[in-house]
């Protein structure tokens, strides 16, 4: 069988200067192919193998949470690579921890080889040890370079922030300038759209009547424009405007033709989760690309949003996340009137949808599922009652006792052993006799440690099944507990116990229970028992 490794290439936007490309091109994922390429050809022992290559295409190494490594790692875990190959330990990652943890610990127990050329370094010469100090303190030196270099990287982007320019995505309405990166200029395609958001609610019409009126005109969503103009024949979701969008963008002070950034940011390296940065500590700089509307119809909009009241958040109920549209799947919207009522959003958003006619009041709703969870409970309460009766009508084995008496037959017949051994040391026995005895009493103890052997396993098998019928019922129990409650208290033990249900618009209603898989369980133990 041809053996395979693994070759990881990876550049990072660390190694990147934005206006002049790679700023040293040995990081270069074709400088990088060329040095392991060469190094294998040199290789007596690595030339026959077959290299897959993975490749990391400007992502950090300050994590290890990149596509291509990932799927690197899950190869070696199923055994379809014996050895990785990289230019340098860099290359693999640069938080020190990490890669120690891998070098010195998941790869040798995945059986991994893995090779940094230039570092010069070969797992293979350190089995059974550490690769040592060398190794560690190289690793340390690189995670420091790139905290250094995402300091400097952070000094430069605030520099252009407050010179106004741009920085991070470019929003819906503009694109890029085809000669200066950090320059937006107006889409001809997607601007007038822009526009005409802004003067409809100027106009006097709601984000949600502008959404809808978008849905019937097919014009592409924010997401789906970038989708279809990075790859045309790409469109991963049904996607749909709704108000929330049209609110992004009536919200954006760019389209004012000022820079907003700043907007977010890490709060240290390797950060996953920006944080939003209050709205005075913006970097704000009026004047840096044409504007799609001006300040005042952008202000004028702003007038026409209605201002919704916070509230304190309270607790939820639990019926915020379980009813879910039968028609296309979405998770139905809640409002508020005489009554709480359940309506999908997509007849909002889309004319002769086939969910217009979902709304339901939730005392509806309830009216419904409550005598189905009640029957429900009955039902669990009363396989319940039938398994504990039988679990207490069969008498369970004393398996102490069935030992005891085996043990002390293997102790009897090894006594007997010895006696047999006395008989023929003193003359009493001869040599046959004895053997035959002998032979005898090392069968019955034989059979007497395999029934030992028999028993010990039977005791297991009934303490894992009295574990699990144990288990079963505490389960049971949880949901049972509940029956004994009233009002509010049992509403919410209702959703607590409702994975999903799937509303129609012919009235008809799906329920998914989180105990469904408890009622095989009690079934299989209550046969169990019998």
């Amino acid at each position: 069988m041809l053996q395979k490794l693994a070759a990881y290439y990876r550049t990072s936007l660390e190694d990147f200067n934005r206006a002049h490309g790679l700023t040293d091109q040995s990081q270069s994922i074709g400088n990088q192919r060329k040095v392991i390429m060469e190094y294998l050809r040199g290789s007596e022992e690595l030339s026959g193998y077959s290299v897959l290559e993975f490749i990391d295409d400007g992502l950090t190494g300050t994590n290890t949470d990149r596509p291509q490594f990932q799927a690197m790692i899950e190869a070696a875990r199923r055994g379809e690579v014996s050895c990785i190959v990289v230019k340098d330990l860099s290359r693999f990652g640069r938080n020190y921890l990490d890669v120690g943890d891998y070098l010195e610990h998941i790869f040798p127990f995945l059986g991994v080889r893995i090779i940094a050329v230039n570092d010069g370094y070969d797992s293979q010469k350190y089995i059974g040890m550490t690769g040592g100090m060398d190794v560690a303190f190289r690793n340390f030196m690189y995670e420091n370079y790139s905290r250094d270099l995402s300091i400097k990287v952070r000094s430069a982007m605030q520099a252009r922030m407050k010179d106004g320019r741009f920085v991070n995505h470019v929003p819906y309405g503009y694109r890029k300038h085809p000669s200066d990166k950090h320059q937006m200029v107006p889409d001809e395609e997607t601007a007038p759209i822009v526009r005409e958001i802004f003067l409809s609610i100027i106009a006097g019409k709601s984000t949600t009547q502008i959404a809808r009126e978008l849905n019937a005109r097919g014009v592409l969503t924010p997401l789906e424009y970038k989708q279809h103009r990075l790859k045309p024949a790409c469109r991963e979701r049904d996607l749909m405007w709704s108000h929330v969008t049209v609110l992004n963008i009536l919200r954006n002070i760019k389209y004012t033709g000022s820079m907003a950034n700043h907007i977010r940011e890490n709060r240290y390296m390797r950060d996953r989760n920006q944080r939003r940065v209050p709205r005075e500590e913006w970097i704000v700089t009026e004047g840096t690309h044409e504007a799609i509307v001006t300040k005042e119809e952008y202000e004028a909009a702003q007038a026409q949003i209605r201002s919704v009241k916070k509230h304190g958040r309270k607790p939820p109920d639990g019926s915020d996340r379980v009813f879910y549209c039968g028609h296309c799947g979405r998770k139905l919207r809640k409002s508020f009137g005489l009554d709480t009522y359940f309506a999908c959003d997509t007849q909002l958003y889309q004319e002769q949808a086939p969910c217009a006619d979902i709304r339901w009041s939730k005392t509806d709703l309830e009216a419904v599922l409550i005598p189905i969870y009640r029957t429900r409970l009955e039902l669990m309460g009363e396989q319940t009652r039938n398994l504990q009766t039988a679990f207490h009508r069969n008498p369970k084995p004393s398996w102490d006792n069935r030992l005891e008496k085996i043990d002390q037959e293997i102790t009897r017949q090894n006594a007997r052993k010895f006696q047999y051994y006395e008989e023929y040391r003193g003359g009493a026995m001869s040599r046959e006799l004895f053997l035959q005895r002998k032979n005898a009493l090392a069968d019955r103890v034989t059979e007497l440690q395999a029934e030992r052997t028999r028993i010990e396993a039977e005791r297991q098998r009934e303490q894992e099944a009295q574990s699990e019928h144990l288990a079963v019922q505490r389960e049971a129990e949880e949901y049972l507990s509940a029956s004994a409650e009233g009002g509010e208290a049992f509403k919410a033990s209702m959703y607590d116990a409702i994975d999903r249900v799937t509303v129609f618009s012919d009235h008809h209603i799906e329920v998914r229970w989180k105990f469904e898989d408890l009622f095989a369980k009690l079934y299989k133990q209550e046969r169990r028992a019998v």
